[in-house]
């Protein structure tokens, strides 16, 4: 899995009046921020689905990995 890091600058050094966690239904949940200065941030947590396969030569043994695929 490639692990990534969004900055989000334009919220930085700001002071922060509110935080809340919303569930928005069974598997998402929402992150709202308020500051202090009238402006607002909101970020969507999704699960996702993630598919991996293998090209391989099977058999009696070790098993070949020939090509790998969604890492």
């Amino acid at each position: 899995m490639n692990d990534r890091e969004i900055p989000i600058a334009g919220v930085e050094g700001k002071t922060i009046l509110s935080m809340r966690l919303i569930i928005t239904d069974e598997t998402d949940t929402e992150v709202a921020i308020d500051f202090t200065d009238g402006t607002s941030f909101s970020a969507t947590i999704c699960p996702r689905l993630e598919i991996k396969g293998e090209l391989y030569v099977g058999g009696a043994g070790d098993i070949q990995v020939l090509s790998r695929y969604g890492d």
